[in-house]
């Protein structure tokens, strides 16, 4: 759910600064091109919320590589909950950012990207 949504980062962004660089994937990128949009974001906003999906990409990432050559039910129940403290803590950062009316508007697009995941998942290859 969260890794469908999420873009990854890449070892070339890690020498830039933060705030400055690109979010870290094409999917991060999307996310924030979407988030410019619909939130009609200030360039504060913009910036700092580039940072979180960037901070966000790194830990996904991290999470991923901890667990990459452990399928056993307990790492994959370890996984699920780092994953799920991941996502709560982004959105507790984000509520910092955005105004209570651009959460409710970035939950729904969360919900959007979910559906589209879900839905992609059902599709045959």
């Amino acid at each position: 759910m969260l890794a469908a949504a999420l873009g990854l980062a890449g070892a070339a962004h890690a020498q830039q600064p933060r705030a400055a660089a690109a979010p870290a994937s094409p999917e991060a990128q999307q996310r924030l091109a979407q988030a410019r949009q619909r939130l009609q974001l200030t360039p504060e906003q913009e910036s700092k919320l580039r940072a979180l999906l960037q901070d966000e990409a790194h830990k996904l990432r991290a999470i991923r590589d901890k667990y990459a050559n452990d399928n056993s039910l307990q790492a994959r129940g370890a996984r699920s909950r780092e994953l799920s403290a991941l996502q709560e803590d982004f959105h507790t950062k984000l509520q910092g950012v955005l105004s209570p009316a651009q959460v409710d508007e970035w939950d729904k697009m969360a919900a959007e990207r979910r559906a589209q995941a879900r839905e992609r998942q059902r599709q045959p290859p």
